[in-house]
């Protein structure tokens, strides 16, 4: 990561399926202090039915556990701030806008869904800035609430994957009435049996590794087994502990030592995913980390401010990969940045990226297809595991590229969807300048606001020296007639 200036300051709040954490941390150059540390043990997943809806009593549970962590937020600058949201409200967004509306209002910062793949890579992140060691193959494991992230890793990422299994969803389905065994049903080997079945394709991923556990359910666990302190848990160790929870009864019965009353509830379940993946992966020690998703998102909000954002090298690995055309792209990126500028001179600085990065992928898709590339191309970017990104910024992005030129298809606005259209416009024209891919100046060209209208002001000689795009010109003031904000044409 790059040199930070003195005493530099960020928070990372994660909005877990079982708990919410909050890190304020400070950097000292490159080195990173833990200033302060707060949780409330929400369990989010608790509230999701089976139509992915949260329920009222969690979601005011989880609300008022947010008022605690305000006054550390609001003392920090807005960029210096990451909400992120995970397993339980990826399964809720499209359901979830008046709660997450509710919690941007507490917090006063925008909660960010981001998705499984992108959460794998900041624990990984986070877990490898308390590894001073040299680079080695390394599997990094974190159950959550509603997830279980697993990384293989050397010195970067070779395997990311998120599995829908963790210990407050698997309490839910398994041991819902707080039974572990009864008669012939063992919930635990049944709750560890579903948790091997997802395992099967990835027993590789800790071969000749080391193995490194974090967050909570591993930390629980760790505890129990030496003496209540974080240390190395050893498989015979953890093939004693699972039989012993195996033979109890009920939840209410577990006599551990170490097991504090609050996660009494999800041990079971945590428990038994932790074993499947020894049993599964062939493991037999896991080193416990004291880092996880919360310092991956201290260390990543730091590389965005220092030159070290994440999003820039995903979208030019992306450009590569599709053998993006940079000529055309530098093109049109020109034109339309600088009509921005005509249009909204104080533009801030995460619209300009927005736009820039939408240009950079808007012909992604013809790689694959010319007749329908656009379409294409939007559904690669927001399906895409797009490091660093959160999956509102991958909507934004796919919705500029899908309607860069044609008909602008009217979007389903939603909690941190609402996009642009000064964007789209920009875009749009920039394509349009540059449809028959030349270098094509913009003197004699300005873009404006006239009231709730556009308009576009062009010199009569420019025109005709392009007719073809004169013409286009005119198709795209017919096609913003039906906007809220239409588009003039004034040849001058």
């Amino acid at each position: 990561m790059p040199m930070q200036t003195p005493t530099e300051r960020y928070a990372a709040l994660d909005l877990g399926s079982n708990s919410f954490h909050l890190l304020l941390a400070e950097f000292r150059g490159q080195r990173m202090l833990r200033l302060h540390t707060d949780h409330a043990m929400v369990r989010l997943a608790e509230g999701l039915d089976a139509k992915r809806h949260l329920d009222s009593v969690i979601s005011e549970r989880a609300l008022a556990a947010l008022q605690r962590f305000r006054p550390v937020l609001e003392k920090l600058p807005a960029d210096h701030i990451r909400v992120v949201g995970t397993k339980t409200l990826r399964a809720a967004a499209a359901s979830a806008d008046t709660f997450l509306e509710k919690a941007e209002f507490i917090l006063g910062t925008p909660v960010e869904i981001i998705s499984g793949i992108e959460e794998a890579r900041l624990i990984y992140t986070g877990v490898m800035a308390a590894a001073d060691e040299p680079p080695r193959p390394r599997c990094i494991i974190d159950i959550g609430g509603g997830s279980t992230e697993l990384v293989r890793a050397s010195e970067t990422p070779e395997q990311l994957q998120s599995l829908y299994m963790g210990c407050v969803v698997y309490s839910k389905r398994y041991f819902a009435d707080g039974i572990i065994g009864r008669c012939t049903v063992n919930h635990f080997h049944r709750a560890q049996r579903a948790a091997r079945a997802k395992l099967q394709e990835l027993q590789h991923m800790a071969a000749e590794a080391e193995v490194i556990g974090c967050s909570g359910t591993v930390k629980a666990v760790s505890r129990v087994l030496n003496g209540g302190e974080v240390a190395d848990i050893k498989r015979g160790d953890i093939d004693q502990l699972a039989s012993t929870v195996a033979a109890a009864e009920h939840i209410a019965e577990l006599d551990l030592p170490h097991l504090e009353e609050e996660r009494r509830p999800v041990f079971a379940a945590g428990l038994a995913i932790l074993h499947a993946i020894f049993c599964e992966l062939d493991i037999q020690r896991m080193a416990v980390s004291p880092y996880g998703i919360r310092e991956g998102i201290v260390y990543d909000l730091a590389g965005r401010l220092h030159g070290g954002d994440r999003r820039f090298e995903t979208v030019r690995a992306m450009m590569q990969r599709w053998q993006v055309h940079t000529n055309q792209v530098r093109r049109v990126s020109d034109t339309a940045l600088k009509l921005l500028q005509q249009l909204r001179p104080t533009c801030p600085r995460e619209d300009r990226q927005r736009l820039r990065w939408a240009i950079q992928l808007h012909e992604l898709g013809l790689a694959l297809t010319h007749s329908n590339f656009r379409k294409l191309g939007a559904y690669m970017i927001k399906h895409a595991d797009m490091a660093g990104f959160s999956k509102s910024e991958q909507e934004h992005l796919a919705y500029l590229v899908r309607n860069q030129r044609g008909r602008i298809k009217k979007p389903r606005e939603h909690y941190g969807f609402h996009p642009n259209p000064d964007l789209l416009l920009c875009l749009r024209l920039g394509c349009i300048i540059h449809r028959d891919r030349s270098e094509r100046s913009l003197q004699g060209i300005n873009l404006a606001r006239q009231g709730d209208a556009y308009r576009l002001q062009v010199e009569r000689q420019w025109l005709d020296a392009s007719p073809a795009i004169e013409e286009l010109l005119y198709q795209e003031e017919q096609h913003w007639q039906s906007q809220p904000h239409p588009l003039r044409l004034l040849a001058v």
